[in-house]
């Protein structure tokens, strides 16, 4: 990963209580956006869940929206009645139950990429610590194979970001002066709690 860039989302790692839970959300029949497992989702007027950016598309803009959470994947009756469960939300599914579950607890913690804003090799991450950044919204977005996302988060915002980078994985092949590292963050613009200022 250290000299890679190999997106894969934002995967929930850690909450002060132990436990990581997604929580049931819906997503209304025939919305027409691919999400994948790992993307960034919002609550919008209806009550249902749609990809994080201002329209809930890919070509939408993320700047200013308040995250509900991430996505964690899906379960519906499909237009013959069969139950389907699948990592990710395929576009313009017709359906009846639908479940979204996502991980909206303002105190989770989730591991994504971060690419490192100076010269690789010599500079650190750290000074990155306690920033805040908004997310990436890749196109196509993620696999339809796995169901997993392949988004980020992007540069450090003046004002205010979705996400905060509190520190980094440290996972064995990674160091702070790489190219790109496996960081964690947390939801900083988030519908259930006011954000903070940048630092």
């Amino acid at each position: 990963m250290s000299s890679t860039s190999a997106p894969f989302g934002f995967r929930a790692s850690f909450h002060n209580s132990g436990q990581i839970r997604p929580k049931a959300y819906v997503i209304a029949s025939g919305y027409a956006a691919n999400i994948f497992q790992g993307d960034p989702v919002k609550l919008v007027d209806a009550g249902t869940v749609q990809l994080g950016t201002s329209d809930g598309t890919r070509s939408g803009t993320v700047a200013g929206i308040l995250l509900l959470g991430i996505f964690a994947g899906c379960q519906y009756n499909d237009s013959l009645g069969k139950p389907t469960v699948s990592a990710y939300w395929p576009t313009g599914t017709a359906g009846t139950e639908i479940i979204a579950y996502v991980y909206d607890d303002p105190e989770t913690l989730f591991e994504t990429q971060y690419t490192n804003p100076g010269t690789p090799g010599t500079t650190t991450m750290q000074t990155a610590v306690g920033e805040q950044m908004d997310w990436v919204v890749a196109s196509p977005g993620g696999s339809t194979a796995t169901g997993l996302s392949n988004t980020q988060i992007g540069v450090i915002e003046t004002t205010s970001g979705q996400f905060q980078l509190t520190g980094f994985a440290g996972e064995i092949n990674d160091s702070i002066t790489d190219a790109y590292n496996v960081v964690i963050v947390r939801i900083n613009e988030h519908i259930y709690k006011a954000a903070v200022n940048s630092i």
